[in-house]
């Protein structure tokens, strides 16, 4: 039996990261999944929204999690730039993204809608926005070039003078809502998984799918995994798979629910927005697809059987709003939150090293795993991976890659209405 220097356990966002910075400084690597096909379960569930830090621009956390995002998107221009579908450009104020060529990012940017309409009696929520917006405006400034994402300082200047502004403004306005366009957009992320799949075999890495992990038996000189289809043996292993690694090390967790709604009949001029509220049930939201088609949310639910309950309202809101919006299908993504040692996984990643050569990974947010793959690689082997290396083109790597929710809930309903005239 071969013995692999490291077996990766499930292969969603950190898994595929995680093989593929490892291949590509060529370690021989084996990606494990239970199901027949990649990326098929969070990762799946992904409505393809790319953070920038804005969303926590309202949680009072010390600037922690923006910090955490912005070293993401630093490392994922460090680290990623020789994709060739990589179109995301650093400027000296803000990012551009290389609308050229179909690539990882869209410019599709998502509009923050803060209620201030009978909410001007609330300070805290005043306060809360203004703040909120002052963090926006210095993320669209910031300096990609030069600073980098632990230099919290620029963010911090000028806050007292521009929150008093705005506090001002808000106490003024006789609008529904203060609507800021963030930095955050959309990613294609089938293609950017594709991109890595595609590199990392290219490298060397072995993929063994249908076969679930039932037992790690730890010998002297590996480690034995036992699997539904295949035993793997490897030097060190790790465990990728969301609520899966409480099977296999200490930890607790946590699930709550995500329910989605697909919808249809957007304009051209529909935009993604955020609708945000001191009430959270309040806020909702809705990524713009191509075709006319939307993800329609709000916030997550602890109690799965309130989840249709609460899409109903969600419609119910949108519809409101646009009157041509229908329902195609509905869906739930499961979120599974994640403590070590009593440290709260929150928004952040989370590597952990719970036994010899055996490491746990949350990646925290699809975003984070562009920071979390070179941070893992630099706390296995003390130094950074390679920077600049060899692309992969004409490849067919996506056979195996599942698509998003979404777009198979997409494709269902257009099946049902057309027969056979399925979307791809």
């Amino acid at each position: 039996m071969k013995t692999y220097e490291w077996a990766i356990v499930g292969s969603g966002i950190a898994g595929i990261s995680i093989a593929e910075i490892l291949t590509r400084q060529g370690h021989s690597v084996v990606l494990v999944e239970k199901n027949d096909k990649l990326a098929s379960e969070a990762t799946r569930d992904f409505h393809e929204w790319l953070h920038t830090g804005a969303l926590y621009t309202l949680v009072p956390d010390k600037l922690i999690t923006l910090r955490f995002i912005l070293g993401a998107i630093d490392d994922l221009i460090e680290f990623y730039s020789c994709y060739d579908r990589m179109n995301l450009i650093p400027t000296e104020s803000g990012l551009t993204i290389n609308k050229a060529f179909l690539g990882w990012f869209d410019d599709n940017y998502i509009h923050f809608k803060y209620r201030v309409k009978g909410r001007k009696i609330t300070l805290p929520w005043l306060i809360g926005v203004a703040r909120s917006v002052h963090l926006i405006e210095k993320i669209h400034q910031h300096d990609w070039l030069r600073r980098r994402a632990g230099e919290l300082a620029p963010f911090i200047e000028g806050r007292r003078k521009r929150v008093s502004a705005l506090i001002k403004e808000l106490l003024n306005s006789k609008e529904m809502f203060k609507t800021v366009q963030t930095p955050d957009f959309t990613i294609n992320s089938r293609l950017l998984l594709n991109d890595m799949i595609a590199k990392a075999i290219s490298d060397g890495l072995d993929i063994s799918l249908d076969n679930k992990v039932h037992k790690i038996e730890k010998h002297q000189y590996y480690k034995l995994l036992l699997g539904s289809k295949e035993d793997i043996q490897a030097k060190n292993v790790a465990l990728c798979t969301g609520e899966g690694i409480k099977y296999f090390s200490d930890v607790k967790t946590k699930r709550s629910y995500a329910p989605i709604a697909v919808v249809s009949g957007l304009t051209k001029d529909s935009k993604s927005f955020v609708e945000l509220d001191y009430f959270p049930k309040n806020c909702i939201n809705l990524l713009t697809k191509e075709n006319g088609i939307g993800l329609a949310g709000g916030i997550s639910l602890s109690d799965r059987s309130k989840c249709d309950e609460y899409l109903d309202y969600v419609v119910q809101k949108h519809q409101e709003i646009d009157p041509g919006l229908k329902e195609l299908s509905r869906y739930v993504g499961i979120k599974t939150e994640i403590t070590f040692q009593n440290q709260p996984r929150g928004y952040l990643y989370h590597i952990v090293n719970t036994d010899d050569g055996v490491w746990a990974v949350i990646p925290g947010k699809f975003t984070l795993a562009f920071s979390m793959a070179p941070e893992f690689y630099r706390r296995v082997y003390k130094q950074n991976p390679k920077k600049h290396f060899k692309t992969v083109s004409n490849n067919k790597s996506n056979d195996i890659i599942s698509n998003t929710v979404w777009m198979d809930k997409y494709n269902k309903s257009k099946e049902d209405k057309n027969g056979s005239d399925k979307i791809t």
